[in-house]
């Protein structure tokens, strides 16, 4: 190939669907797009600040119970640990998509020190997250199991798999994915992040009861893999993958619960529009959802979870949720 020739990537029909789709309700929300768009620090580091105050809290408190031997302190703090490190998988989350911090070094570096705490290499997070909104209903969707198989039975089984044991998979999984996947740049950050992640993984164990990390940490962990792993089957689960409108799935829980899972619930308007900060969805929601044609929608994860359920004691793929807000805001 001659030097400086750049080779066109494809771009494939659910692309150019989502493409579309974007296009659409870009047109209604106008110039206000720009100012959702647009990154709040006072906001970012007040939301950094809630969750470190919580995991110290949380640690703290494990610690007391710990050193006097009472079930209610640990069992408190084990909870507070567990909401904390969520929140830092969120947080994270916005990193990926260059909207944790303004500037681009500081939003790596805040990013991988959030991966730290829970086991996971930013770089290769994020090598496999953009690619799944890259090709979010298309072939190359690293998260779409219809993508791995078309026999119904497995299908099921497989969400399953990834309700119980989705997370800790993905940890496995993820670093594998992202070396075959990222760039040669990518490679080099995914070994450094971790090796540092192995040195401060090492340094913990030197220095620090493993009963008490296992309490402290490891458990509070354990709670983070369940609530993420349901938290990413509600996103995608049972909806029409070849529909940008329906391959994401929002939510509207409880405010306390939208809270701490940092507006994330908004998910189709997270795919439509990525570089919106989390702490905007809200707002986002409700300017672009009276324009939706069509989306899959629920009420709160319980109720998404149960209404799973009966879909598969009948084998229904129909997406669940199903709704269209333009006709009910007419």
């Amino acid at each position: 190939m001659a030097a400086g020739r750049i080779t066109a990537v494809p771009v494939s029909e659910a692309q150019r669907a989502t493409l579309r789709a974007r296009s659409e309700v870009a047109r209604a929300l106008g110039d206000r797009l720009e100012s959702l768009a647009s990154q709040d620090g006072r906001k970012r580091a007040a939301e950094l600040a809630f969750f470190l105050c919580l995991c110290g809290c949380g640690v703290l408190s494990t610690l007391i119970g710990w050193s006097s031997s009472r079930g209610i302190p640990t069992a408190a703090g084990i909870a507070a640990t567990a909401l904390a490190l969520n929140g830092f998988v969120l947080l994270m989350h916005d990193g990926m998509h260059d909207s944790l911090c303004r500037t681009r070094t500081r939003n790596r570096l805040v990013s991988v020190l959030l991966g730290a705490t829970f086991l996971m290499s930013y770089s290769a997070y994020r090598v496999l997250h953009t690619r799944h909104h890259a090709f979010l209903g298309d072939p190359r969707d690293p998260d779409d199991y219809q993508n791995y198989t078309q026999r119904p039975a497995l299908l099921w089984s497989l969400h399953f798999v990834r309700l119980l044991l989705g997370s800790l998979l993905y940890l496995a999984l993820i670093p594998l994915l992202a070396l075959k996947h990222g760039s040669p740049r990518d490679r080099r950050r995914i070994l450094a992040e971790y090796a540092f992640l192995f040195l401060v993984y090492a340094a913990a164990l030197r220095f620090l009861p493993l009963p008490l990390l296992l309490v402290a940490w490891l458990l509070p962990l354990l709670i983070v893999g369940s609530l993420t792993s349901i938290r990413g089957f509600t996103q995608h689960g049972i909806t029409d993958a070849s529909d940008p409108y329906l391959a994401s799935r929002t939510i509207l829980p409880h405010p306390i619960v939208e809270f701490f899972v940092l507006h994330e619930n908004y998910h189709l308007e997270h795919h439509l529009f990525p570089e919106v900060p989390s702490y905007h969805l809200r707002e986002l929601h409700r300017l672009a959802w009276p324009v939706m044609p069509r989306a899959v929608s629920g009420r709160g994860y319980l109720q998404f979870l149960l209404r799973f359920l009966r879909a598969t004691s009948r084998g229904d793929t129909t997406p669940i949720g199903l709704t269209r807000p333009t006709a009910r805001s007419a």
